[in-house]
């Protein structure tokens, strides 16, 4: 994984609720937006950042809260607003995530604004979006907003569009990481691993699974695992590493533990652990995804359709039936 991603709204009622959200006209996508070059890069909320952050004292946190709120989220882009109630929560919670990690923060302001100085990361950004309608031409393509959040989440998704936290995708070679958890640091990647993030996201936008809470770890799982899949062929990134050298070392005994449980809804040892996640890396339910999507990948003689039946999954049952995985020969 590249991270942990939690989302609100996935598959095409994102476009739909955006119709209906009352915010500012200029932020709405279009109902359905089929052009991946008609979506809107967003950055907008990185220099308010960056500008509260300079404002406040990182030795005083309610200080620092009352600079966020006044100078960042009180101006908030319609994406920082819907990445605050999801994400974020509070401009305490952002204030004491910066202050615990003073100097990672202050180390990622370059690479951050990045995104809006250097032509080159949005153009690959937008290389993404292209590939990704070459291969799966029904994709529609909501804006796209940059922001910077408390080392939460890497992406979601909400009525506004695609919310990109570029904190989590901002480390350089010389950044220092003595302040990070352990899950962090093993997460978090660089602005050149933007395309993927952006392309594992829109991935969720087009998909059909039904998430509400109730499915089975299955489903979350060959959610997570498609739009890693299709991630890769778009981009070519590998943004699950660390799930990656772990699981093709640990491919058969993951697969026979995770088939045990698959069918039930407790996720707990499979996503979202963080660093509750011990003697393994977190999340290796992306793993066991992206191993049956690639497996019916592979199998599949028209590759095209391949792709258009992983993103449009509906029975995570009968998608792994037809995949034929069955932990591979580790």
């Amino acid at each position: 994984m590249r991270v942990h991603f939690t989302r609100s709204t996935i598959g095409l009622t994102l476009l739909a609720i955006a119709l209906l959200t009352g915010v500012p006209s200029w932020s709405q996508p279009p109902a359905v937006n089929t052009d991946p070059d008609q979506a809107r890069l967003i950055t907008s909320d990185i220099p308010n950042f960056w500008r509260a952050f300079d404002d406040g004292s990182l030795t005083n946190v309610p200080d620092l809260a009352d600079v966020f709120q006044r100078e960042y989220l009180d101006v908030a882009s319609p994406g920082l607003r819907d990445f605050t109630r999801f994400r974020i929560e509070t401009a305490r919670a952002l204030a004491e995530a910066v202050a615990e990690r003073p100097r990672f923060y202050a180390a990622i302001r370059d690479s951050t604004l990045a995104i809006d100085r250097n032509p080159a990361v949005k153009d690959s950004i937008r290389r993404a979006t292209r590939r990704l309608k070459a291969l799966y031409p029904d994709a529609v393509f909501p804006d796209v907003y940059f922001l910077v959040g408390r080392l939460s989440t890497g992406g979601t998704a909400s009525s506004a569009g695609l919310l990109i936290a570029v904190e989590m995708n901002a480390r350089e070679p010389r950044t220092p990481i003595e302040e990070l958890s352990n899950w962090e640091r093993a997460t978090i990647g660089q602005v050149v691993n933007l395309p993927y993030v952006v392309a594992h996201e829109l991935v969720h936008v087009q998909q059909r699974l039904r998430r509400d809470g109730s499915e089975t770890l299955l489903t979350d799982a060959v959610a997570e695992g498609a739009a890693d899949f299709i991630g890769e062929l778009v981009t070519g990134d590998n943004g699950n590493r660390a799930q990656r050298r772990y699981g093709n070392s640990h491919e058969r005994a993951l697969w026979e533990e995770f088939s045990r449980e698959m069918h039930g809804t407790d996720k707990s040892r499979w996503l979202g652990q963080g660093d509750r996640s011990i003697d393994r890396p977190a999340d290796l339910a992306y793993y066991i995804g992206y191993k049956i999507c690639e497996a019916f990948f592979r199998a599949a003689a028209d590759k095209t359709d391949a792709v258009r039946a992983i993103v449009q999954v509906t029975d995570a049952d009968d998608f792994l039936r037809r995949s034929r995985y069955s932990g591979g020969n580790r």
